[in-house]
């Protein structure tokens, strides 16, 4: 009999699907984390959503042979850990991705449009005053896609449809797909940043990431780009992002995931109009949430029925896989 504990609340579909086998025994937390360390205690799988599986957490938990996340980041696991104990992390793979594409081009057009302000205006009584805020269109316009891993080059053909001229950025670029699908391709973004209207980063977070976009790269941007980061909070330096929107030096920024989160009440991005800020739910659609749990629910069961392939463990490369 196989122990999994699922930290926090999931999709039934997904609970069904591991309560269905006759040689699993779920044990479901509901976000206790007080009971985590004892549940890990025994635990052979664990699936996760935005709990935190420290090392001193993992340290408990002598029987675990699979983590799962319900989703594909892992910055809230101690990886290292994983790895070091040869259990592989299973990511679920494309779950998101759709729900993330859009909600990146949900910002980019609200902001373009000034949606939420000429919104506001007109309730205020200010419909005669259409042509208060400067607003202009995608099509034509240059954005600069840093990540092309799975969400960037799903976001690549979708700006391409609207018109816009399109460069990806990646340390480990695929030219072959950027060519396809008609993009410029470089290995450094830094050179692009002075002509891009648009900037949109999806990297995962690490030590070489931190901060990818800070002081010196807002200051080449050009004064109407917008920026948008839905991918790990961190990866942009948010501090530095509402000093440049209030000096002018860029034009506006979507944000659904912060470097603390949730993030103060006092954060400098709250005050400020010209931001779309979101609570981290770019992959919260019913589809995408469904999606995320029962794609992290079959990676457990793939694992211990000998099936789960490489694909769908974070940590492959460290597991030699």
């Amino acid at each position: 009999m196989k122990r999994v504990v699922v930290t926090e609340k999931i999709h039934p579909d997904a609970v069904a699907m591991l309560q269905a086998r006759d040689d699993f025994e779920v044990d479901l937390l509901h976000g206790d984390s007080g009971k985590l360390a004892e549940a890990l205690s025994s635990a052979n799988a664990v699936l996760v959503r935005t709990m935190e599986l420290t090392e001193n957490l993992l340290a408990g938990s002598a029987e675990l042979e699979i983590v799962s996340r319900h989703g594909v980041g892992c910055d809230n696991i101690a990886v290292d850990a994983l790895s070091a104990r040869r259990i592989p992390m299973a990511i679920a793979v494309d779950s998101n991705t759709t729900s993330v594409v859009e909600h990146v081009l949900m910002m980019m057009l609200a902001l373009n449009k000034e949606a939420i302000r000429y919104d506001a205006l007109t309730r205020q009584g200010g419909f005669a005053e259409r042509g208060k805020y400067r607003t202009s269109e995608l099509f034509g316009k240059h954005v600069l896609i840093i990540g092309f891993g799975r969400i960037g080059k799903r976001v690549a053909p979708v700006c391409k449809a609207f018109g816009m001229k399109v460069t990806v950025a990646d340390i480990e670029l695929d030219r072959t797909f950027a060519d396809t699908i008609g993009c410029d391709a470089v290995e450094d973004f830094r050179p692009i940043l002075p002509g891009a209207d648009y900037v949109t980063v999806h990297v995962p977070l690490d030590d070489s990431t931190r901060n990818i976009i800070g002081k010196q790269e807002l200051e080449s941007m050009p004064e109407h780009s917008i920026l948008i980061n839905c991918a790990r909070g961190g990866v942009v330096d948010e501090q530095a992002v509402a000093k440049a929107i209030v000096a002018g030096g860029i034009a506006g920024f979507g944000c659904d995931v912060f470097s603390t989160e949730p993030p103060p009440t006092d954060h400098p991005l709250m005050e400020l109009p010209n931001t779309i800020i979101t609570p981290h739910n770019a992959a919260g659609p019913d589809e995408s949430m469904r999606r995320m749990a029962t794609y992290a629910a079959q990676n457990i069961i793939n694992h211990f029925d000998g099936v789960l392939t490489r694909e769908f463990v974070f940590n492959a490369k460290a597991l030699g896989l």
